[in-house]
């Protein structure tokens, strides 16, 4: 499979690799389209392995040198994050070239909101990426948005797996069980370029990314808006003893076609790192410096400082960057429409970012962060009502999330 994949999509043999820096200028020469990713999600998930004697579709073992307890490559936890694919194809030319020490499992994390995000591609490829945003969990046979796969609750292994998602999240535990690392490489609705957890410090020696989310996990699964306890994939893998190695990232935005090349590079540069290839990464100029941005609970439209004069019929617009309520726009400018602050963004202390109309209540940041996972626009996002899209009505402004906002700071790590 891997071979006839590898010449579809490159044009090119893998079996005659010389070195590293021909390694690179094969793969890396030119960048991975969305057509290609698809082609590499199909045939995923049209594969199945046998661990602990069950079947867990939506996999393949990618072998290297040596046989043992495979290093996971997980892509597309979300059905509308492709760049982890480009992990995948990484893997696989990797093994192709003879470079692979150790085996690799591939692993598509919901396959069911893969085939339904690339379906969706192919009926219009034009269309935003904001419109193929109810693909990331996958749509029921209604219409209605399903479980999220990063959100599980923790008595997922004792409930019956009659629906796709406690199935997938027991087969997930499943292939946790029989492991020695994972990649977990996700993408973002925004510009969104990080290393999400990761277990050891040094799993992040050049790392072509320099951002570090601290906490992510703990914020999540302390705010998660569900009716059950529910936890992320990482703090259900991170206990078992056989996991060595778990590390999640951000590649960027969806469908940037930066994308694939950022979750590519990071890859090759982790696989090298524990030794599963000694083929080079592509940043080698390791300083130890990264910025740490440390997550601290989701902050709602009522934490924001904004005076006691909401109406009942208010509705609540994000805003451009303001101190002063002067510069925010009027009833019905392009900015209340159009404005949207992105991932990572740096909004400073008593900044404006929020009006209410028709009362012209504005709410103010109460300290400066750069904020993740931010509150979008209800026109875009539709179906998700954890994006906390706005415009948000004077009576929710306690229930809906603004952001998570995060504490930046330099940070130096010391690799021996």
């Amino acid at each position: 499979m891997s071979k006839t994949l590898l010449h579809e999509i490159f044009n090119d043999d893998f079996s005659h690799v010389a070195d590293s820096a021909d390694f690179h200028a094969r793969f890396f020469a030119s960048a991975l389209t969305l057509p290609d990713l698809a082609k590499v999600s199909a045939a995923v998930s049209a594969q199945k392995i046998t661990l602990g004697g069950k079947t867990i579709p939506a996999a393949v073992l990618i072998p290297g040198k040596r046989p043992g307890a495979p290093f996971a490559i997980l892509a597309q936890l979300h059905g509308n994050e492709p760049a982890g694919l480009a992990g995948i194809l990484l893997a696989m030319a990797l093994s192709e070239a003879g470079k692979l020490e150790r085996d690799c499992l591939a692993v598509i994390g919901n396959p069911l909101a893969a085939k339904q995000y690339f379906e969706s591609l192919r009926l219009a490829p034009q269309a935003r990426q904001e419109m193929r945003d109810a693909y990331r969990c996958g749509l029921s046979d209604t219409g209605q948005l399903l479980p999220d796969m990063n959100r599980i609750p923790v008595d997922f292994m004792t409930c019956p797996a009659t629906d796709h998602h406690t199935r997938r999240a027991q087969e997930l535990f499943t292939i946790g069980s029989h492991i020695s690392g994972i990649l977990d490489i996700h993408s973002a609705r925004g510009n969104m370029l990080c290393i999400t957890d990761h277990k050891h410090d040094s799993e992040l020696k050049n790392s072509p990314i320099r951002a570090v989310l601290l906490g992510l996990a703990d914020a999540i699964s302390a705010n998660a808006s569900a009716t059950v306890t529910v936890q992320t994939l990482k703090t259900i893998l991170h206990p078992l003893p056989n996991i060595k190695s778990q590390v999640g990232i951000e590649a960027g935005r969806h469908e940037d076609p930066q994308a694939p090349f950022n979750a590519a590079s990071f890859t090759l540069s982790l696989l090298n790192t524990l030794g599963i290839t000694q083929v080079a990464p592509l940043f080698t100029q390791e300083n130890g410096i990264f910025n740490a941005y440390n997550v601290r609970p989701r902050i709602t439209y009522a934490d924001l400082d904004h005076a006691d004069t909401l109406l009942p019929e208010d509705q609540i617009y994000m805003v451009k960057s303001s101190t002063t309520p002067g510069d925010t726009p009027c009833p019905g400018a392009p900015e209340f429409a159009l404005h949207q602050y992105d991932e990572m963004e740096p909004i400073g202390a008593g900044q404006i970012v929020a009006v209410a109309i028709p009362s012209r209540t504005v709410f103010r940041t109460k300290s400066a962060f750069s904020g993740i996972f931010v509150s979008k626009s209800g026109a875009l996002y539709d179906k998700d009502p954890s994006v906390g899209p706005w415009p948000v009505a004077g009576a929710n402004i306690g229930n809906v999330k603004f952001c998570y906002p995060c504490d930046v700071s330099e940070i130096t790590i010391e690799f021996p």
